[in-house]
């Protein structure tokens, strides 16, 4: 008797313990799940992953004004990635800005939004990069010119623009508006691009969200401005946006913008994009006295492919920006400028557009140079690059044609000397990938 009842008590204790160690699957299963969806949502992979490299491998180069950041091994390699670290130390690095060896990270890695982060939601993104296989492979090592490459020069970096501590829901909001601001000041970290900087290279957080200067690209003010950010935009052109990159009339994603739609954001659900556009319709709207309408507003159809048939030569010369239109752009973005096609394939009209109506020209003349792709789910959009087909001389003159003609005429001044710095720079990669911000 006395066997039989210990019989049943081991087996009861291996069922409970079998349950137990089900359960504990489960939810490390839904760890990983939710860890899947931060990490995209927070982008690790545009500046943990190198350009047809190993998922997570590093490798990346983040062009900065003081030299190039690379970024990290984030695989679960236990020589070269995080597969030796503590929750602590991952959590340290994430929300603080310090590295498992103590050593202070440069702000490429978004550590001034990511402190907001919630503690397991971090923890979430590391036990899916746990699951992952290990990338046994070093990233190459950042070395800035001194006095750059003084590490601890970030403890003063961080006295001015680093506030830490993690994001409070707001009682007074929606659960709505909530997620909308934890997915914009955290998670997406918008106002890395978004946001203007201030003397030390922090975000300048009295005008958060009006507009960064991101060297060959402009991130616009996403703030509710009418003139100057997205005051006419409706809640639903706003999900559009950032789901496919186009919203006819409005915008058509390029540069860092369609990086982060790419890796990021075509990825969340719509419920997230809701909230997004629900919160950004609520910021403190900045005005930017440059922008005296909205950007989308500028422009109008052009007849210059009909005007320049039978032109002289000397004709031809006075109209070069025309020409250059019709020879290089007409055939895609239709003879008027107004694109063809509908839905997801269609070529963007060139006028009520937002590149074409910003009084500065430096998204248009990089989308000249670079071209456009985007992989997206639906399928992959495309424009050539002319930087190997137009000198600095043509870039500008059609630039400034569309400017005048498609959009913003106050922005039609740019010189052979402007184009050429833009050409240097679209040498290496782009200046703000890690950060996420074009514009709608």
């Amino acid at each position: 008797m006395k066997r039989l009842l210990n019989t049943v008590v081991m087996a009861l204790a291996l069922t409970q313990s079998a349950a137990a160690l089900a359960d504990q699957a489960i939810a490390n299963a839904d760890q990983i799940k939710r860890g899947e969806y931060l990490a995209r949502a927070a982008d690790c992979t545009a500046c943990h992953t190198s350009t047809n490299g190993p998922l997570f491998g590093g490798g990346f180069a983040v062009s900065t004004p003081f030299g190039q950041i690379f970024g990290t091994n984030i695989s679960s390699d236990k020589q070269y990635g995080i597969g030796n670290w503590s929750d602590d130390e991952f959590v340290a690095a994430v929300r603080d800005g310090v590295g498992k060896d103590g050593q202070q990270l440069y702000p490429a890695m978004p550590y001034d939004s990511f402190t907001k982060m919630k503690r397991d939601d971090v923890l979430a993104i590391k036990a899916y990069l746990m699951s992952l296989p290990g990338v046994h492979e070093a990233s190459p090592k950042t070395d800035l010119p001194f006095p750059f490459n003084q590490r601890w020069g970030m403890h003063f970096w961080k006295l001015f623009n680093f506030n830490e501590g993690e994001l409070q829901a707001d009682p007074a909001q929606s659960a709505q508006w909530n997620n909308g601001r934890y997915l914009v000041e955290a998670l997406e970290h918008c106002g890395t691009c978004h946001t203007p900087r201030n003397l030390t290279m922090g975000m300048d957080n009295d005008k958060p969200l009006a507009g960064g200067d991101l060297g060959g690209w402009i991130a616009f003010n996403i703030t509710p401005d009418r003139d100057a950010g997205i005051g006419s935009w409706s809640e639903q052109e706003l999900v559009d946006y950032l789901k496919t990159g186009n919203v006819a009339g409005r915008a058509s994603a390029s540069g860092p913008m369609a990086e982060a739609i790419e890796h990021s954001l075509q990825y969340l659900p719509d419920s997230d994009l809701h909230d997004i556009a629900t919160y950004l319709r609520t910021v403190k709207p900045m005005a930017d006295k440059q922008q005296t309408q909205p950007r989308e507003a500028w422009g109008k159809p052009t007849q210059d492919a009909v005007l320049l048939r039978g032109a002289t030569a000397q004709q031809r010369a006075d109209n070069a920006g025309a020409v250059l239109f019709v020879g290089n752009c007409a055939s895609c973005h239709g003879a008027d400028g107004g694109g063809k096609g509908e839905g997801f394939h269609a070529y963007p009209s060139l006028f009520n557009h937002t590149s074409t109506g910003a009084a500065d020209s430096r998204n248009v003349q990089s989308v000249i140079l670079n071209g456009v792709r985007r992989h997206m789910t639906q399928g992959e959009i495309l424009m050539p690059a002319f930087a190997a087909e137009l000198s600095d001389q043509q870039v500008a003159d059609l630039t400034n044609y569309v400017s005048k003609q498609f959009g913003n005429p106050a922005a039609a001044t740019v010189t052979a000397k402007e184009v050429s710095k833009l050409r240097s720079d679209a040498q290496l990669p782009s200046p703000a990938r890690f950060a996420q911000g074009d514009q709608p």
